[in-house]
């Protein structure tokens, strides 16, 4: 059985002939897929010696070796371009996520779908990929633990850009409505909150720029208002 995370990662795959999943760990999302029928092979990709003995294991475990298979190697260099109709890269930040992307762009261009879990940065992951020549095309956001997991799909093409609230919250969730979304702005609200206390502290020894204390404060009005909105 997955995590919520990982179930939240495997409900955005497309049912396809074969995906990639980086930093497979475990192997549990594809084992998941293949025993669910979603896939019907998944190329596994770890840099490190013993989570890829991990994942030999438990792909043999399933008896799964002749549809899941490891490779080695960092990010998308073990694929060849076109080998993957879509690409998993869950459970790292934000801007690994997106150097990942960047420095295989000719193998994550060739997919149809890119599914990405950042455990933080997300917005920064966002803004890349509006950026960088993909459109996001479906978010889900789950709970495990004390935290909020986000995970976004998104295909190659056009998009406009987003704005900053959009960034961090999601502009599928924003317009979903997601009953989780509430606790995640007012989570984003305390994170923007600590900043401007930690500018404010800093200004005592250095002078920070006047517009970082303006942008700060203008984002905590604008998730304050977004809080306060009824339902």
């Amino acid at each position: 059985m997955l995590s919520p995370r990982l179930k939240a990662v495997a409900d955005l795959v497309q049912p396809a002939e074969c995906i990639a999943d980086i930093g497979t760990d475990h192997a549990l999302l594809p084992v998941y897929l293949v025993e669910h029928g979603v896939v019907s092979r998944v190329i596994a990709v770890e840099k490190a010696a013993g989570p890829t003995a991990a994942a030999r294991r438990a792909v043999a475990a399933a008896g799964l070796e002749d549809r899941i298979e490891v490779r080695v190697g960092v990010g998308l260099s073990p694929l060849a371009k076109g080998e993957a109709e879509a690409i998993v890269i869950a459970g790292m930040g934000g801007e690994t996520i997106a150097d990942i992307l960047a420095a295989g762009a000719a193998v994550a261009q060739a997919a149809r779908l890119v599914v990405a879990q950042p455990m933080n940065r997300v917005a920064f992951l966002r803004r890349w990929l509006t950026e960088n020549g993909w459109r996001i095309t479906a978010e889900v956001l789950v709970p495990e633990g004390r935290r909020l997991y986000q995970a976004v799909a998104a295909a190659p093409g056009a998009s406009r850009k987003l704005n900053w609230m959009e960034e961090e919250l999601g502009p599928y969730l924003l317009a979903s409505g997601h009953p989780l979304l509430k606790e995640l702005a007012a989570r984003t609200l305390r994170y923007y909150e600590e900043k401007l206390a930690g500018l404010s502290r800093a200004s005592r020894r250095v002078q920070p720029a006047a517009g970082d204390f303006a942008e700060l404060a203008r984002r905590c009005e604008q998730l304050r208002a977004y809080l306060e909105r009824d339902e």
